[in-house]
């Protein structure tokens, strides 16, 4: 006997029963099914659309079944009937035959089957919970919703309002209604084959199929549908961890929130956008991807500008995450041009004084360092400082953030030594105002140190960095986030000063404590163990950097995939210490090969791109491949000045190169004018006393004497 049900129950099994699981179609399958469910009515059409509507709808066999039969008796090829499918304004129960018309002895249409699979799973204990549940799944990825997201805060508050709404009242009713709960709903819709349900996968334990969600939704009045996009959107921001990381749930939940943004943009833009689709664009930065976060705040604005409503606030910030994701992605030109047409539009509206203003104006004024003017940059620091002493006052946390970012484009400019009085000044205030062991004093003591270090006070910036780890080490507890960084900025510098085995040692324990703490994906782990690999190196341990190198590699492929720049980069790490074991040719062939992945992944013009340029042309030269070398150097140069402009110091860093490369090719004349028109140009754009610009006065003394 054969028995045909869509349960999925252990008590189905039993003696002498044995169950055969119909999952769907392969798409081969379902491609063939229609093909000669359409040939026996004498249609023939082209293979490819067949395919994509048995791929839109899911390849379902039920689905299939009915569609082609409305197919037929409508007389509509699959081409239209995937344009009718496709356009939401037609539910779906009106492209499926009526049940006079129904094929194959079917007894009611697939969204009848569902409703009453819903039906009865609302009357398995917990009561009432299953209709809620599954209209939270529709929103979402069907290809895989973490479990954490239907079992959080926002989903369970969405549930607890559904079933008071409905008026849930009888005794079997009368229950809590918490996450065991929800996992028993989860489990009985599995039973009913409404989803699925993997307890072994949480990143992705909740499968359901697209006709399905789509069914669920178009049964939703429209302010429960609004609610549960909410619900949805709310519950995956709960989870998104804080941290910068990458991992299967934050690749899941990145699908999830397309999925969400994509079925329901008008409910999530209105007013103000939520907070999903902040995090969703800045999700795509922090996993490298630029190109999407670049895309993905473009499409927003342009969304949030056709309704056309005025003096829409989150319209700021939109603006913002966009050209911070200009500028991550190497368009650092249009990054500016977006800056300040949004200056512009926000001085308009609230006023010079604004705190919005001073915020872009801050902004700005980085970014203009960024970009190569870095007196411009300062100039534009201390303008904005007079305005926040004037509108917030000396001590006001703006302005000594102000002052901390003014101090610190001096020393991109050039003016060490300023920036170490700018910070000692700082610094003495911000004890007065907020204490020693303030997290802002502590901020500033770091850049101190930094700043005393490359001026060649070497001691005292480990002096320095030796307190704040023994002051983290008191305040925050020895497994902080606030310690680990401190600790290895002290790495750092040890390396810096050739104190080796401090150094190695200090980054095999920091490393050991932070993968004990926050596991070994943990973006800061990776740079970790780049340091151990620096300094194992650094000790003439080169195979043990070689193989340190290999094993981030291999996380970075395993948890980042091939693609990502992190993975790019880890690359050329190995690429690093293969060459500094002597095999010279390993090197460059592998940072030609890593040149052009980040060419086709990255652009051309991205800063990753760029830099992996640099590192082939200095191998090559270390080969003594001169010929090669200056070919690399110049289109280097090239690209620098195309991006920057020629009074970025990265062009006149580029510049240096090449006059180097052409002193090293034996054109000394040559070589000889370049430095002087180049040192003429830094003495301009970086200053007489410029580290960079003695340099090159030294080269040039050499080669005249």
């Amino acid at each position: 006997m054969l028995v045909t049900t869509r349960r999925r129950d252990a008590a189905l099994l039993g003696r002498g029963r044995k169950r055969i699981s119909i999952g769907l179609f392969k798409p081969s399958e379902a491609t063939r099914y229609l093909m000669t469910k359409l040939a026996t009515h004498d249609r023939v059409e082209d293979q490819s659309e067949v395919a994509a509507l048995a791929h839109d709808l899911g390849h379902l066999p039920l689905a299939l079944a009915q569609a082609v039969a409305y197919l037929i008796d409508s007389n509509l090829s699959s081409a239209e009937y995937r344009t009718l499918l496709a356009d939401r304004r037609h539910a779906l129960h009106q492209l499926l035959p009526d049940i006079s018309s129904l094929p194959d002895d079917h007894h009611s249409i697939v969204t009848a089957t569902w409703s009453l699979s819903i039906e009865q799973a609302d009357l398995l204990p917990p009561t009432g919970l299953a209709r809620p549940v599954l209209q939270l799944a529709s929103m979402l990825d069907p290809n895989g919703i973490p479990e954490a997201v239907i079992t959080s805060h926002a989903a369970l508050d969405y549930i607890k309002e559904y079933r008071t709404e409905m008026g849930a009242s009888n005794p079997a009713a009368d229950f809590e209604i918490d996450e065991a709960a929800t996992i028993a709903t989860l489990r009985n819709l599995h039973r009913l084959n409404l989803l699925d349900n993997y307890a072994d996968n949480p990143e992705l334990a909740v499968r359901i199929h697209s006709l399905v969600q789509r069914a669920v939704v178009e049964s939703m009045p429209t302010e429960q549908l609004e609610s549960a996009v909410v619900a949805a959107a709310d519950g995956l921001v709960e989870i998104w961890p804080e941290e910068y990381t990458q991992s299967n749930i934050v690749r899941a939940l990145r699908s999830n929130a397309e999925a969400l943004y994509l079925r329901a943009d008008p409910i999530l833009l209105d007013k103000f956008c939520h907070d999903v689709l902040f995090r969703l664009g800045n999700s795509f930065l922090e996993a490298g991807l630029a190109s999407a976060a670049v895309k993905h705040f473009s499409g927003l604005r342009y969304k949030v500008d056709q309704l056309s409503v005025p003096d829409r606030m989150d319209t700021y910030f939109i603006r913002l995450h966009m050209a911070e994701a200009m500028e991550d992605s190497g368009n650092i030109a249009g990054a500016l041009i977006e800056y300040r047409s949004l200056l512009q539009d926000e001085i308009k509206r609230q006023g010079i004084d604004a705190e919005e203003v001073l915020h872009v104006r801050s902004i700005l004024a980085e970014s203009v360092g960024h970009a190569g003017d870095a007196l411009g940059s300062v100039r534009a620091f201390e303008e904005l400082l007079q305005d926040r002493i004037r509108i917030q006052g000396t001590d006001h946390e703006s302005t000594l953030d102000t002052r901390r970012r003014l101090a610190a484009a001096r020393s991109y400019a050039g003016d060490t030594a300023g920036a170490i009085a700018a910070f000692q000044e700082l610094l003495a205030d911000e004890i007065r105002i907020h204490g020693s062991d303030h997290h802002q004093t502590r901020h500033t003591y770091l850049h101190l140190a930094e700043e005393m270090g490359r001026h060649g006070d070497v001691d005292g910036a480990i002096g320095i960095l030796e307190r704040i780890v023994n002051d983290d080490t008191r305040i925050h507890g020895k497994n902080s986030k606030e310690t680990f960084g401190s600790r290895h900025r002290l790495g750092e510098w040890y390396l810096e000063d050739k104190r080796i085995t401090k150094a190695v040692d200090l980054f095999q324990k920091l490393l050991d404590d932070h993968i004990g703490t926050f596991g070994e994906g943990h973006p800061h782990t990776l740079e970790i163990q780049i340091h151990l690999a620096d300094a194992l190196g650094s000790a003439d341990e080169i195979q043990a950097a070689i193989s340190t190198s290999l094993e981030i590699l291999n996380g970075c492929s395993i948890d980042l995939g091939a693609q990502h720049p992190s993975t790019l980069d880890a690359r050329g790490l190995v690429a690093h210490w293969k060459g500094r074991s002597g095999d010279k040719e390993s090197a460059i062939n592998e940072f030609s090969k890593i040149l052009e992945d980040s060419e086709n992944i990255l652009g051309v013009d991205h800063p990753q791109t760029i830099r992996t340029l640099g590192n082939l042309a200095s191998w090559l030269l270390n080969s003594g491949n001169i010929e090669s070398a200056n070919l690399a150097y110049r289109r280097l140069l090239n690209d620098r000045l195309r991006i920057h402009g020629a009074n970025d110091r990265r062009v006149l860093k580029a510049r240096d190169y090449a006059a180097f490369c052409m002193l090293k090719m034996g054109d000394f004349e040559g070589a000889l004018l370049a430095f002087r028109e180049l040192h003429a140009d830094q003495v301009r754009i970086l200053g007489e006393f410029h580290p960079d610009t003695v340099h090159t006065m030294e080269h040039i003394q050499d080669m005249e004497s």
